[in-house]
């Protein structure tokens, strides 16, 4: 029998550090075995039908704006080793591509995002499940910083869509649901290197 692909959910708020820490994840990992990481990011609804200024002003904290029912079942086709085609979401003309390549079988999938822990059939179905915790200015600063220089966004278009948008789903669909997590992690003032030690010891103990 083919042994199942583990999925492992990392979970945090925008800018919070879990990307990092899932990219860390993956080269660390591999002494246990194959890993692959898939971005919720890439799971936004396609808006390129939508007026540019309409889909800019989309409330994409929101979990409604995730296709979920897709990316569930994604997982589940990974799981069961059917091939599922890459897609990628593009921030700036708000369409989803579908790539050329498909996304490798392998024994681990890293699913980082900001409604990683939100919904319950992602939750049911993942074998571990982390939180990455940072406070709301340390997010803003990083925020600012990331989506100027590697969107860029105008400075007033970043803080209005963070106080607007943001911070209150933050409290409302994420923070909250740190509850379902079976590792927090905080990224205030540990180092990235720390959080990588304490989640890669954590998952050798759940895991293997």
């Amino acid at each position: 029998m083919t042994k199942k692909t583990n999925i492992i959910l990392v979970c945090g708020g925008s800018c919070s550090g879990k990307t990092t820490l899932a990219t860390a994840l993956v080269d660390a990992m591999r002494v246990f075995g194959s890993v692959g990481i898939i971005s919720m990011d890439n799971y936004y609804f396609d808006l390129n039908h939508m007026d540019p200024v309409e889909a800019d002003n989309k409330n994409f904290d929101s979990p409604e704006a995730i296709n979920s029912e897709l990316l569930f079942q994604h997982l589940k086709d990974l799981q069961a080793h059917r091939k599922v085609r890459e897609q990628r979401y593009d921030f700036k003309s708000h369409s989803v591509t579908e790539l050329d390549n498909y996304i490798k079988t392998t024994d681990f999938i890293i699913l980082e995002g900001i409604f990683a822990l939100y919904f319950e059939k992602l939750r049911n179905l993942a074998a571990a499940k982390i939180f990455i915790h940072a406070d709301a200015d340390i997010r803003l600063a990083r925020r600012v910083e990331r989506d100027i220089s590697m969107r860029h966004l105008p400075v007033d278009m970043v803080i209005s869509q963070y106080l607007k948008d943001v911070r209150p789903m933050h409290d409302k669909y994420i923070e909250a649901y740190s509850k379902y997590a079976d590792l927090i992690l905080d990224s205030n003032f540990t180092s990235r290197l720390e959080n990588q030690r304490k989640a890669l010891n954590f998952l050798k103990e759940h895991l293997t």
